[in-house]
């Protein structure tokens, strides 16, 4: 696409402000949009949407964004993480951005629950928090002129909780705040997947085989694919077989008839792309000429894009289509992740891995999807360590528990050389506090769209593999960045 050049004009700096986390002092800048204005730290770009529409309202990086998410954001596949940042999303009845194309908040996690921490007597409304999804809200003004902001945080809330704290009518003179970041800033990959794509380059110069480079540098021992242990056979239901029937005269002739097995279930995989946000349904209809499968973001507290176009009415369409879905949530990450949002805390593994999947439930279910069908988990590649992966695997089997007892089939997404590897040698010991998950959705970049790995305790009609990433597709001439999958494993319809 074609990116525009923006001029570095920055809002006036007008104060300074301590960080209550850090006690440092911060110069901040004011920025006034749809009649308000609001401080925020002086060196965040602020990015005007209902100008540029495509611009890619990402969370992992700071930023101010100004107007309504286009329905053709132009975003990298798999952002991931959560940082601070600040949206201000005109009311749906207001011509800004994408319009009338908007999805109404109220069918997105975002725009539902919360719990009051703050009131805001300036504008006279209050600010909510979701801790699930690591969002403050606050409601402005009538639905006629409102507005809501939309702030995320990483860690801790408390910087953007002082921004909205700024919140008040602009005076009528004030000028509305220019764009000052260059889009092209936003279309780069997140800090792993920068890492990935290097490292990706390099073994295909090298022209060895290819793999997915883990999030941060391998510890010691993950150098390159492990092999995973050998998974133990399933128990085969005992049958009993009678040789005699009770009553039947011992001289009458008889024969034991023991059935054949049942034929083996036929595996058609289909091919299948992830995108950071879900595409509209007119740029669906003329992918599916070549996809079937694809991969969406329902949620959590380290998604990284926003929400775009997606609702309970997209799924709804997208199936009538013929399109399988792989609804995935991205909630807290490994201890050992290293980067920005929320982690795992070791020793609450279990009772965070229960919280998770009570809130990947309620965001399924907000996007009408019935119990039956799938919800993966997003567990990026970590580094490892007996600590960090033992809160893994405890956070992931109370999560799976949780999910299951709902109703839903569990998956999970990692890196064959992190959290792959370390389910699959937990569910061929019987890990104490591990439960095996339905499905697996392993990321390895080696290009082969293959499911082939005997290996793994999960038989192929039960994978998905992501085999290269951070690529643009193009069918009938509509271009999307995308990660490919090749896909055999349980599917939303």
């Amino acid at each position: 696409m074609a990116i525009p050049a923006f001029a570095a004009t920055a809002a006036k700096t007008t104060d300074r402000t301590t960080d209550k986390t850090t006690g440092k002092k911060t110069a901040m800048k004011t920025v006034v949009y749809h009649g308000y204005e609001f401080q925020v730290p002086a060196s965040w770009p602020v990015y005007r949407l209902d100008q540029h529409p495509t611009t890619c309202v990402r969370y992992d990086v700071h930023a101010v964004y100004l107007g309504t998410p286009g329905a053709d954001m132009q975003c990298p596949a798999g952002l991931v993480g959560r940082t601070q940042t600040v949206s201000v999303i005109p009311s749906t009845t207001v011509a800004a951005g994408s319009g009338s194309t908007a999805v109404d908040q109220r069918q997105q996690p975002d725009g539902v629950g919360g719990t009051e921490v703050r009131a805001l007597p300036a504008v006279r409304g209050a600010v909510t928090q979701n801790p699930d999804e690591h969002e403050l809200r606050v409601a402005l003004g009538a639905a006629s002129l409102g507005a809501t902001v939309l702030a995320t945080y990483g860690a801790d809330p408390a910087v953007v909780e002082q921004v909205l704290g700024t919140l008040r009518a602009a005076p009528a003179t004030a000028a509305q705040t220019p764009q000052s970041g260059s889009s092209r800033s936003l279309s780069q990959p997140s800090g792993e997947r920068a890492r990935a794509l290097e490292q990706s380059a390099a073994v295909g110069q090298a022209a060895a085989p290819a793999r997915e480079a883990p999030a941060r540098p391998a510890a010691a021992g993950k150098t390159s694919p492990k092999s995973p242990k050998q998974a133990k056979s399933p128990k085969q239901a005992k049958t009993t077989v009678y040789k005699s029937w009770q009553g039947v005269p011992p001289n009458w002739p008889t024969q034991v008839v023991v059935p054949p097995p049942p034929p083996p279930r036929v595996i058609h995989p289909v091919n299948g792309f992830d995108a950071c946000t879900a595409p509209t349904l007119a740029t669906m209809r003329v992918w599916r000429r070549q996809y079937a499968a694809v991969g969406v973001y329902i949620g959590g507290a380290n998604s990284a894009c926003a929400y775009g176009n997606l609702s309970a009415a997209w799924f709804k369409s997208a199936a009538a289509m013929g399109w399988g879905m792989l609804p995935t949530y991205v909630g807290p990450q490994a201890p050992c992740w290293g980067y920005s949002g929320a982690l795992i805390n070791p020793g609450k593994a279990a009772a965070e891995g229960q919280a998770a999947g009570a809130a990947a439930v309620a965001d399924a279910r907000l996007f009408g999807l019935a119990p039956g069908s799938p919800i993966y988990y997003d567990m990026e590649a970590y580094d490892g360590g007996k600590s960090c992966t033992s809160a893994v695997l405890t956070f992931l089997g109370a999560w799976d528990r949780t999910v299951a007892a709902k109703g839903y089939l569990t998956g999970v997404y990692s890196s064959q050389d992190s959290g792959i590897d370390d389910m699959q040698a937990a569910a061929a010991s019987g890990l104490a506090g591990f439960t095996r998950p339905d499905a697996i959705w392993i990321a390895l970049w080696d290009g082969k769209a293959t499911l082939d790995d005997g290996t793994l305790d999960w038989p192929i009609g039960d994978r998905e593999k992501q085999y290269a990433g951070d690529l643009y597709g193009t069918v009938g001439g509509i271009t999307l960045s995308i990660d490919r999958d090749i896909v055999a494993g349980p599917m939303a319809r």
